[in-house]
């Protein structure tokens, strides 16, 4: 009897023994903020809009108010070394300029209201350097960046004379900004960069990290 007690014992703690913890959570690590090879989508939205506030208008036209959406903003980064990634940026603008085009008729002085709807599409291409490796931190990740970026504006009544015209205007602007992500998990980022790139001086958003070399 007293055998069968002590193997019965001997097969109830093996038992335990080998059963897992399941209330035990497994810790996740974080990756490094930048590291090489990895690609990142960001999304924003830009705050003072250049295009909207510094214009010009010939003689006869005066500016009125200007309405419409925010500029929408996008860019795909690649790691290119452990400092260095490489950017494709793009942006969407469409508003409105309400100017007021002044007259003199037979019955005296008198202002037409116009409406030139503006849309711009914008490229380019931006380096950056990430300074996540001195501040050891596996959630900021801070940078600056430079680069072109090649504008494709749309003017559907653009003030020209004493009248208007549809005019398409192609130029290339300069980007140079400074930024910072933070992490909130692993794969996800809160946004935010500020400087010039013509379309907007503060850009705030979210961006989503994707590994293709996995590595702590």
């Amino acid at each position: 009897m007293k055998l069968y007690f002590t193997l019965l014992l001997a097969l109830i703690s093996s038992a335990l023994y080998a059963q897992q913890d399941t209330t035990v959570k497994k810790v996740h690590k974080m990756h490094a903020t930048y590291f090489k090879n990895a690609v990142a989508a960001t999304a924003a939205l830009g705050f003072i809009d250049n295009n909207r506030q510094n214009y010009t208008l010939p003689a006869g036209f005066s500016k009125g108010g200007i309405s419409g959406f925010i500029p929408f903003f996008a860019k795909i980064e690649y790691g290119l070394t452990n400092n260095i990634s490489l950017g494709a940026t793009f942006c969407y603008d469409a508003f409105v300029y309400n100017n007021l085009q002044n007259y003199t008729g037979n019955n005296g002085p008198f202002t037409r209201y116009r409406t030139n709807n503006t849309r711009i599409l914008n490229g380019g291409l931006t380096a950056y350097y990430h300074f996540s490796k001195v501040l050891h931190n596996k959630q900021i990740d801070p940078f600056i960046g430079a680069g072109l970026s090649l504008n494709n504006i749309r003017y559907h009544a653009y003030p020209q004379g004493d009248s208007t015209t549809i005019k398409i205007d192609h130029n290339v602007t300069p980007y140079f900004k400074a930024g910072a992500r933070y992490y909130v998990t692993d794969q996800f980022s809160i946004f935010g960069d500020a400087g010039y790139d013509k379309q907007a001086i503060i850009t705030l958003g979210f961006s989503c990290r994707f590994f293709t070399n996995r590595r702590l």
